[in-house]
């Protein structure tokens, strides 16, 4: 067996801007080293040779193919450009637009090189320059505008900057052919280049290299293929630039070399945008496909599957249980659905975290595929709960092998974060076909069984039988009525009096909650108060029972029936979980009675944890006036330091000691509890008082306090008048008797 892994989904950055790869970034860094070296070199030899005014290097038809390609290449940016939708700067309809002026004046400029018909008018050196100068310095313009654009909130329009585009072509060429007068000379034959050439191309070059700088800073702060594509583009251009400054002829190596670079530069801008509008979105579809199918197999794992341990889910149980049953029919052999949860896993979780409880789980569906042979099958159902599925199995007895090495196993401490604990577990067990002949009801019965392994004391297993499914719809009903039982009035109070074994004076009454159902009669409370604690209800039952009984006693006092106090029974979830001092502080002032009229009867159980916060609020109560008790001590964890911490007014005697009084270990256990308390300055009442010789000897061991069925039974409060008349007048005749 197998834990199985979830499926885990990649964050993908959809972003467009993908960070070039080292070898690409490699490449482009070899060629634009490998472009400068070259024109190093070039302008080195041309100190020796005549490298600036030869005519051979450069003819007319290679530098018309040369001008083609550059054009096809600056009309194909303008094209992807303009038909992109991109947030980016490659997408940036102001270079797309910026690169059909230049492949147009790049068109003039070719039509105007020497040795080219006349085009309206004869071509010449300084014709074709003036195309190019102006193709230049709008590229320069460019690059600078897209290096430092920050990518504006609203895009220029479209339709303008075509227009722009347009007119700067169209105004260039009208004045170039119409107006040449207007123009500054830029070549002198036989002279070469003018100043004003030089300079302007010097001029580009400042331009170019503010851009390169934006780009080189720009690739450093989000580094990507359109920073390093667009620095390498514009420092070719810077290349091209300082070719044409050196030249003497239109056809030597310079010019050559010049062109050649612009191409290179041409073809980093295409390729630029082709990667940011082209391909790039292909990409994105690509990743997006790739992530929606591994989230849908995340999503489907996760539906058969548990996310933190990889086990599967029970659903995956059903038809592995179905072809099980059809095989153990067939062989007259049997299944086991195990239903398997660990002790006490909630207070792992609230002492530890949830974390360390998650390691738990792994840990213990760990060791379960390790126990488990190899036909059975784990799934996790959730929380803290697993179930197995054992088939092939000869008899009944063949499950106890498997379960036996599972609790055994479970006895084994874990070591979590240098943390050993225990985990044991609670099963319950189905077997197929006579527990169920399908998944769902073996599921269902092993649950059962494993709630009755968890009343029968945990770290143990049942078998599933038929009484459970009575039991478990008692138990559901029971709960259900008791939802109801205080909306509809049906919990009452009894009155127990505690008296005085001297003199019979009755020192108070302990309140008693029974619950007078409409169709079960009166429901003990030994049957219902259980399984208000299991279900929580037991918080909002005492609250009323803690308002009830105050209420009932300012009642008696105001018809002038003086009881001196009114004992309260307190549940451990009280402590823990409700507001027992807001709840005592708002029954004493609706009621108006006295806070030493009230005593909390509280149990050894609810006080060993000695939570801070639990202990401030009872000295809290105790300040306050109100009276403190343990109730059955000697039963629960007995711990003197919250004796002494609290302050108790009083020790309760459990019955079962008082009633096995006349044995020699009954005895002496009331006689030490008796003596302990009164080296403590605490009373002592005892509880389940029936006859007179049991009395009489809690007064010679030193308890002076009892209740029980020798004075008086629990009573409804309108009957508890004549009842303590009833007590009075059995103790005078005790006395009277002595």
């Amino acid at each position: 067996m197998t834990i199985y892994q979830p499926v885990t989904c990649m964050p993908y950055q959809s972003n467009s801007n993908a960070a070039v790869s080292p070898v690409n970034r490699y490449l482009i860094r070899v060629l634009v080293t490998a472009c400068g070296l070259l024109l190093g070199l070039v302008w080195l030899l041309s100190s020796f040779t005549d490298l600036q005014t030869s005519t051979a290097w450069f003819p007319l038809p290679l530098h018309v193919v040369v001008e083609v390609f550059s054009i096809v290449v600056a009309s194909l940016v303008f094209a992807v450009v303009w038909h992109s939708h991109g947030p980016q700067r490659a997408s940036s309809p102001l270079l797309g637009c910026a690169f059909l002026a230049i492949a147009l004046l790049d068109l003039a400029h070719m039509l105007s090189y020497t040795g080219m018909p006349d085009w309206i008018t004869p071509a010449s050196p300084e014709k074709a320059i003036a195309f190019w100068l102006v193709s230049r310095v709008l590229l320069a313009c460019t690059l600078l505008a897209v290096a430092f654009r920050m990518e504006p909130k609203r895009s220029l329009p479209r339709p303008a900057l075509l227009v722009a585009a347009l007119a700067v072509a169209g105004v260039t060429t009208y004045l170039q052919l119409y107006q040449p007068q207007l123009w500054p000379r830029t070549f002198v034959d036989g002279s070469g280049l003018t100043s004003f050439k030089i300079i302007a191309e010097w001029l580009i070059i400042g331009l170019l290299v503010v851009a390169a700088w934006r780009f080189w800073v720009g690739r450093r702060e989000r580094p990507s293929w359109h920073a390093d594509g667009m620095l390498a583009a514009t420092l070719l251009s810077i290349f091209a630039e300082l070719c044409f400054t050196a030249y003497g002829n239109v056809n030597s190596l310079f010019s050559l070399l010049g062109h050649a670079y612009k191409i290179i530069s041409y073809c980093f801008i295409y390729h630029v945008v082709f990667v940011a509008n082209v391909r790039a979105p292909y990409v994105r579809l690509a990743v997006e496909m790739t992530e929606r199918d591994a989230a849908e197999k995340k999503a489907q794992f996760l539906t058969f599957y548990d996310s933190l341990t990889g086990l599967p889910k029970p659903d995956l149980l059903q038809e592995r249980t179905r072809q099980a049953l059809e095989s153990a029919l067939k062989l007259q052999g049997s299944i086991a659905v195990l239903y398997m949860d660990l002790d006490h896993f909630k207070m792992v979780n609230d002492s530890f975290g949830h974390t360390f409880g998650d390691r738990l789980l792994c840990g213990a569906a760990e060791r379960l595929q390790r126990l488990l042979p190899e036909n059975a099958m784990l799934a996790r159902a959730g929380g803290d709960e697993f179930v197995i599925l054992l088939t092939g199995l000869a008899d009944a007895e063949a499950a106890s092998v498997v379960i036996q090495a599972i609790l055994a196993e479970f006895s084994e401490p874990f070591v979590l974060d240098r943390q050993s604990i225990v985990a044991p577990v609670s099963i319950g067990v189905a077997l197929g076909p006579n527990d169920g002949d399908d998944f769902l009801m073996l599921l269902r019965n092993a649950e059962m069984a494993m709630y009755k392994a968890k009343h029968a004391g945990r770290k143990t297993w049942c078998y599933y039988d038929a009484g459970l499914d009575a039991e478990m719809r008692g138990r559901l009903y029971l709960v259900n009525g008791l939802r109801l039982a205080l909306s509809h009035n049906e919990l009452v109070l009894h009155y127990q009096p505690q008296v005085d074994i001297a003199s019979g004076r009755v020192l108070g009454v302990e309140a008693l909650v029974r619950w007078q159902h409409p169709q079960w009669g009166l429901v003990p409370p030994g049957r219902f108060i259980p399984v208000a604690e299991e279900n929580g209800l037991i918080v909002e039952i005492g609250t009323w029972v803690l308002f009830e009984a105050c209420r009932q006693a300012a009642s008696w006092r105001a018809q002038g029936v003086m009881i001196p106090r009114v004992a309260v029974n307190v549940a451990a979830a009280q402590l823990h979980k409700g507001s027992l001092e807001s709840v005592v502080r708002k029954a004493l002032a609706k009621t108006g009675l006295p806070a030493s009229a009230l005593e909390l009867e509280l149990t050894e159980s609810s006080l060993v944890q000695n939570n801070t916060e639990v202990m401030l609020t009872l000295s809290r109560l105790k300040a306050l006036g109100v009276k403190l008790s343990i109730d059955d001590f000697g039963t629960g964890y007995s711990c003197l330091a919250y004796l002494r911490q609290l302050a108790v007014d009083t020790l309760k005697i459990d019955r079962s000691f008082v009633q096995g009084i006349d044995t020699e270990d009954g005895h002496a256990i009331v006689a030490t509890i008796i003596q302990m308390a009164d080296s403590l300055g605490l009373a002592t009442l005892a509880e389940g008082v029936e006859d007179q010789v049991i009395a009489d000897e809690l007064l010679r061991l030193g308890c002076r306090q009892a209740q029980g069925f020798l004075y008086a039974r629990p009573v409804p409060a309108q009957e508890l008048t004549a009842t303590l008349d009833a007590v009075r007048r059995y103790a005078q005749g005790c006395v009277l008797a002595q």
